[in-house]
């Protein structure tokens, strides 16, 4: 038994667990999930120094170093000239940290990224199953409800639909890659599908909605820039939204989350300061703060990270119903644009086209890439940009998409 253990126990399958755990710990204590990253970190240092020119060669031929560089080079001229430097080069070492993570990614092959992505498949099968149990009987796998109004599930707080949603293009993909190839469980992952629609739905997040809009998108898109469809299918597919989306919305908790919000609004004038405050749940101070802070620093930004202590700065008569304070704008875009000025942005919105193009050329769907560019999407509205939370979901999947692509073109020239 124990020599069939060490058998398994190899650097590949070690990587695999953490990797999958990284996403798995999604739904765990921040402590957790913390802990995850930064074993993971430090084993990557190790590697990266052990095996340093084979791992730089490596980033330079899979093109990570300069998707890498892109978005972190701003960062680091930022917080040179920061204001908060404590914040700001604490913001620039958790992005590092991703650094030296892709230097494992050399001990993976094809059928090992596979596994990751099944594990991650498993993950969301998992989480929309509670939430749905959560939904039906006020209790989820951890105990009673916390929130009848928004369903958490195995989450701590609010992160359910954005997560969730940011996931989608694994189980979708999965359901048409079945479909396909008539592999007999294709069933089985559409019902896995719907559950996850529902479950983003009952999250109550509005931006997880907005999300899941852009993943369906983006395999239609693929598709067909792919030629891998037809129009009866594309017509077919957009029915199949429309009557899905609007029998979810029917749901007595998808409209007291959605429709009776915007009936609220209604109150307000469109398109005055009022309406558009009440549509961006009491945002637009938020995004007003950090418009001055770009005005203020055009250039270079005021520093990453450092939202949360500017923003404290303000009277609190002028913070809105953001009393406490508030730990970004909840507005991608305008974070990195008033944090990393028009420099950093002009280099976020270039890795961003970047990996849209990887994943649009690709004759296969990319659910890696498909994903990084979800999490990175300036209309995203829930969490943080620079965030130790969400940094996980940008820098993870372009990792293992780089490193998916980087092994196909390495098959490809063999078998050429």
């Amino acid at each position: 038994m124990i020599e069939a253990l060490k058998s398994k126990l190899t650097q590949e399958n070690i990587v695999i667990f953490l990797f999958s755990m990284i996403f798995w710990f999604y739904s765990a204590p921040m402590g957790v999930y913390n802990g995850t990253v930064i074993l993971t970190t430090l084993w990557g240092i190790y590697y990266f120094i052990r095996h340093r020119q084979q791992v730089l060669t490596y980033f330079k031929d899979s093109r990570f170093i300069w998707l890498f560089s892109l978005v972190v080079i701003p960062m680091v001229v930022s917080a040179v000239l920061s204001g908060y430097p404590g914040e700001s080069w604490k913001t620039v070492v958790n992005f590092l940290r991703f650094f030296f993570i892709g230097s494992l990614v050399l001990l993976l092959t094809v059928p090992a990224l596979e596994k990751i992505r099944y594990a991650i498949l498993a993950y969301i099968v998992l989480i929309s199953v509670d939430a749905i149990i959560e939904w039906l009987t006020g209790y989820h796998l951890m105990g009673e409800s916390r929130d009848r109004a928004r369903i958490m599930g195995l989450f701590q707080y609010y992160h359910l639909g954005y997560v969730l949603a940011t996931l989608t293009p694994f189980i979708f993909y999965q359901m048409i890659a079945s479909f396909t190839k008539k592999t007999g469980k294709q069933y089985y992952w559409l019902l896995g599908s719907l559950l996850a629609v529902i479950a983003i739905f009952i999250a109550g997040s509005r931006a997880g909605v907005v999300t899941l809009l852009v993943s369906l998108g983006l395999i239609m898109l693929h598709m067909i820039i792919q030629k891998k469809i037809s129009a009866k299918w594309i017509s077919g597919g957009i029915l199949a939204i429309v009557i899905v989306g609007g029998a979810i919305s029917q749901l007595p908790i998808v409209k007291n989350r959605y429709i009776n919000t915007l009936e609220s609004t209604e109150q307000a004038k469109i398109g005055s300061y009022e309406w558009i405050d009440r549509v961006s749940s009491d945002r637009l101070v938020l995004w007003q703060f950090a418009w001055s802070e770009y005005k203020n620093n055009p250039i270079i930004g005021s520093g990453s990270g450092t939202f949360e202590k500017a923003f404290k700065t303000l009277p609190v008569e002028a913070r809105g119903v953001h009393i406490g304070g508030a730990g970004f704008p909840h507005f991608y875009g305008l974070e990195i644009l008033s944090q990393t000025g028009t420099l950093g942005f002009i280099s976020y919105l270039l890795a961003l086209s970047w990996v849209l193009l990887l994943l649009l050329k690709a004759n296969k769907f990319s659910v890696w890439f498909a994903v990084a560019f979800l999490a990175m999407m300036p209309i995203n509205l829930h969490v943080s940009f620079y965030g130790s939370f969400w940094a996980a979901l940008i820098w993870m999947p372009l990792i293992l998409g780089l490193r998916d692509r980087y092994l196909s073109l390495q098959q490809d020239a063999t078998n050429a």
